[in-house]
């Protein structure tokens, strides 16, 4: 049976046109903006060594592909319109029965390695006056997120409130980790949470977008499926330090790092917190919640193809729970949203396909639609 509602898509990307920095940056940075040039053999995105330097673009617009068709290699020409057409956008949400989307960067990802900071605010700046441009073209049904700088975090906080200013913005994504000793358990990122109290916006941890990277082993395959875990252990450490109980309307979602994660977290947490102060020592927590319970307030997660977490939904939080279609990369659902989860919600309640595929971004974004 067909879903009887439009979805709502808590992940999903744009692709940045190949002119994108060197139209917008800062003057004083345009000979090293990002730009994508066109070569003999395929397209290449050049920017700083500490993003990738010179690589391919082949995994941006891999939705329509093949699995052996993928690969680094390909042209801007392959890249969906709707990626960075606002118009076209609408034409690919309307094919995949998806009322309304939360945009995120695909180039912009690794930006957060990049070690000369003024550099790295020009390049997060551009995009965000591009994006802003972008959902203002359908302000009901596109949803931007920011790319905030925390180094220095003032001038992070700045952009983060400019970004809230134009209307256009509904999350800021930060750095997933950052250098030892500076994790977000450290009081210095307190300003940073009181400005995402006051201005209602959560914040997201999207995969791959860190200072550090998500590589482990330098397997590619390994090192992609256990993608996950750099956010699973800052969140585990943000809940246990009692970063939610100094700031008890945070809001931090878990994106494109799948939703069942948390199964082999919550209940380990609350166990250990119980049994092991004596010698690890005492937790920040003092509300008095258990760990999970602040996880099932403070924390959300999204999946494109998780059986397992639509099935443990109760355990994870049926309201911690959102889907995302990835379009248009390599793991997207489009155009075929509608059978994937048709697929996952076999016996689930239609309040509960609802409340996963549409009404939790809405309640967590405040977004201006019926949930």
């Amino acid at each position: 049976m067909p879903l009887p509602f439009k979805t709502i898509s808590a992940d999903s990307h744009v692709v940045e046109p190949p002119d994108l920095w060197t139209k917008r940056i800062d003057r004083r940075f345009l000979d090293r903006a990002p730009r994508i040039v066109q070569e003999e053999d395929q397209d290449y995105l050049i920017c700083p060594e500490e993003m990738g330097g010179k690589r391919g673009i082949g995994l941006a617009s891999a939705a329509l592909k093949k699995s052996e068709d993928i690969s680094m290699k390909g042209r801007f020409t392959e890249v969906l319109p709707g990626a960075y057409d606002p118009l076209a956008r609408i034409e690919d949400q309307d094919r995949d029965n998806v009322e309304a989307e939360i945009l995120y960067t695909s180039f912009g990802l690794t930006m957060f390695k990049i070690e000369d900071l003024d550099f790295q605010f020009a390049c997060m700046q551009a995009f965000n006056d591009w994006m802003a441009n972008f959902c203002a073209s359908a302000p009901d049904r596109l949803f931007g997120a920011a790319l905030i700088p925390t180094e220095p975090l003032e001038r992070g906080i700045r952009e983060m409130r400019r970004c809230a200013d134009t209307g256009m913005f509904r999350t800021a994504e930060i750095s997933i980790n950052h250098d030892d000793g500076h994790g977000y358990d450290n009081p210095e990122w307190d300003p940073l949470w009181a400005t995402a109290e006051e201005l209602r916006m959560p914040l997201s941890l999207h995969v791959a977008g860190s200072k550090k990277g998500f590589a482990m082993t330098g397997d590619r395959m390994t090192d992609f499926t256990l993608v996950f875990t750099p956010v699973m252990y800052e969140i585990t450490r943000m809940i246990l330090t009692g970063v939610f109980d100094r700031f008890r309307d945070v809001k931090v979602v878990s994106v494109e790092n799948d939703a069942a994660w948390p199964l082999g977290v919550l209940e380990r947490m609350d166990y250990t917190v119980e049994r092991n102060p004596g010698w690890a020592g005492p937790t920040g927590i003092t509300s008095g919640r258990k760990p999970s319970e602040i996880f099932h307030e403070h924390v959300f997660c999204t999946f494109m193809r998780d059986h397992t977490a639509v099935k443990n939904r109760d355990i994870i939080g049926i309201t911690n729970i959102l889907w995302g279609s990835d379009y248009p990369h390599i793991d997207s659902t489009y155009p075929h949203s509608v059978e994937v989860l048709e697929d996952h919600f076999e016996g689930v309640s239609l309040d509960d396909q609802k409340r996963i595929a549409r009404q939790n971004a809405i309640e967590l974004y405040h977004l201006p639609l019926n949930p």
